[in-house]
């Protein structure tokens, strides 16, 4: 009997397995990568009848003192609010809509993006960013520090972004011309608060395309 609910409960975890390598049809919306609130559930309701996954394979350990300490964290849900944050960020910036971006924001970072508006507007310029594909989302990395809490992630997405004049002439990048982008965002939250809300507070330069106009600024170099 031992043996037959061990095999089932590592069958389990192949198929899971199986399904984030080869279960994603092409076209069909922003993919999350790995299905960590499953994998945590099976291997919580798994843990005393098999081995632990290899690195290759977990999620990200720091998840699970997320989820210890924090009982409202649903890796699931979080991944819904960060492609939700994703096209809100890049919507309030290129808007330059300092409101909604403090409330996404970190301090730090809210003070980077305000300065950057601040000098676009000091020129009399106007940024246009078009989401076009957000291809990809998922979580990279996860730490626990002390009550804070931060979760990578990766996003791949295709947009435009320019900047105008007061004339509505292009001066940099370009409308009309969609380029590949790869960024990871973090984003944190003591999870002591009562403010469920998780907050950018990091920004690392993106990979792909060179855009002239940034569509976000970076925080890390």
């Amino acid at each position: 009997m031992y043996e037959v609910i061990l095999y089932a409960a590592i069958a389990t975890i192949v198929c899971v397995m199986l399904y984030t390598v080869l279960g994603k049809s092409v076209g069909q919306g922003p993919e999350s990568g790995f299905d960590v609130e499953k994998a945590l559930k099976d291997a919580s309701a798994n843990k005393n009848k098999v081995v632990q996954l290899d690195a290759a394979q977990s999620p990200p350990t720091g998840l699970e003192a997320i989820a210890a300490a924090d009982s409202n964290f649903s890796p699931a849900y979080f991944m819904d609010g960060a492609k939700a944050a994703y096209s809100m960020i890049l919507e309030a910036y290129a808007a330059g809509d300092r409101e909604q971006l403090e409330s996404l924001l970190t301090a730090d970072v809210y003070k980077v993006y305000g300065q950057a508006i601040d000098a676009r507007e000091t020129d009399e310029l106007t940024q246009v960013t078009d989401l076009g594909r957000l291809r990809k989302a998922m979580i990279k990395d996860a730490v626990l520090d002390g009550n804070t809490a931060r979760i990578e992630v990766l996003y791949e997405s295709e947009l435009t972004s320019a900047l105008m004049d007061k004339e509505g002439n292009v001066v940099q990048g370009d409308p009309d011309v969609l380029s590949s982008v790869s960024e990871i965002w973090t984003f944190e939250r003591d999870v002591k608060s009562a403010d469920l809300n998780w907050r950018l507070s990091d920004v690392s330069p993106s990979e792909g395309d060179k855009l002239e106009a940034d569509p976000t600024p970076d925080t890390k170099t």
